[in-house]
């Protein structure tokens, strides 16, 4: 009796180690990496080439998912690629709130979730890889106040479900409230911009121009696209311009329109380097080397996430060279061509 019990024991220990090796083989030798994508429009196309690039380099396959704006889609896409077999999930989050669904799905297939650029709410987040929003809100607010000291303000944020959005938000307005409250900066009007839409923003800063009898001199608009929409305003209907737009993402669009004395300036955000560390991180968390680039965290009201921040730079006319065409996001006849 003794005997046939140690035989049963054995063999229950020998199928769970195979069990325990066959998933092991599973989840390290993927050679997958899932991209939720929440939506396709502005600086995504740039992003999906870069990524696309360097995972070739890397020799890994990337299976891209865009979701079209809609969470629901997003959650299923999550499960598509569970069957499909990735080895790692990155993500933009259509909504940062209801993306815990993802990391739960994620977690329940043994993956990690890797979130792109925008934080995922109330989740045990793997990684995060992203900047510091709040800070580079508050360089748009300071090269504003450089440029006009004083004068009237419009601020247009992105969408209010984001966190980014807030982020920017929060750090504009710190900087700019004791010159608020001394009364050398007037702020007209302020708002999110539900989407982040160039549409939304064109249509809020159109009920600014109709209703204010006063004239902008600063317009600080949290991204490219909704800068240059709002920017037409002025442009069809004959009125002068704010002296300061502000933008971020550095768009082909919006690079041009700096050097034609059109939107002043971008936050460029390289493109082509935040591509390539997310796809390391992503490769070393399939094979499960250590993680070594993690240079912060960032909370997102469940526990501080692990976050590889990148560096944000200013970029206007007189440094446009020296940054986005220096870095090979742009060729000077991309953006000086047909001048």
């Amino acid at each position: 009796m003794v005997n046939i019990y140690c035989m049963k024991n054995l063999r229950i220990l020998s199928l769970m180690f195979f069990v325990f090796a066959l998933t092991a083989c599973l989840d390290n030798n993927s050679n997958k990496i899932g991209f939720l994508l929440h939506d396709m429009e502005g600086r995504w196309f740039t992003d999906i080439e870069y990524i696309q690039k360097h995972a070739d380099e890397a020799g890994v396959q990337l299976v891209i998912k865009n979701a079209g704006g809609n969470e629901n889609v997003q959650i299923e896409q999550a499960r598509e690629l569970v069957k499909e077999g990735v080895g790692v999930i990155m993500v933009v989050a259509v909504n940062q709130n209801t993306a815990a669904g993802i990391v739960r799905i994620a977690h329940n297939a043994r993956l990690k979730v890797l979130a792109y650029d925008r934080i995922i709410i109330n989740s045990k987040l793997d990684y995060l890889i992203s900047y510091q929003y709040k800070e580079i809100g508050r360089k748009l607010a300071e090269y504003a106040y450089n440029k006009v000291p004083k004068g009237n303000y419009v601020m247009l944020w992105g969408d209010a479900s984001d966190n980014n959005a807030r982020l920017m938000r929060e750090g504009q307005e710190e900087f700019l409230k004791p010159y608020i409250e001394k009364g050398d900066i007037n702020l007209i009007y302020k708002a999110f911009v539900e989407g982040w839409s160039k549409v939304n923003a064109k249509k809020t800063l159109q009920k600014v121009v109709d209703f204010s009898d006063k004239s902008i001199d600063v317009l600080m608009v949290s991204n490219d696209n909704m800068a240059l929409s709002a920017l037409s305003i002025f442009d069809e209907s004959n009125i002068q311009q704010p002296v300061v737009i502000t933008g971020q993402d550095a768009t082909l669009d919006a690079c041009r329109s700096i050097v034609r004395n059109g939107q002043t300036m971008t936050i460029y955000k390289s493109t082509n380097q935040m591509a390539k560390e997310s796809i390391q991180l992503a490769v070393d968390i399939i094979k499960g080397n250590k993680i070594n680039k993690i240079n912060g965290k960032t909370n997102n009201n469940r526990m501080d996430v692990p976050t590889l921040y990148m560096p944000p730079i200013v970029v206007d006319k007189s440094n446009i060279n020296q940054t986005v065409i220096a870095d090979g996001m742009y060729s000077y006849n991309d953006i000086y061509g047909d001048e």
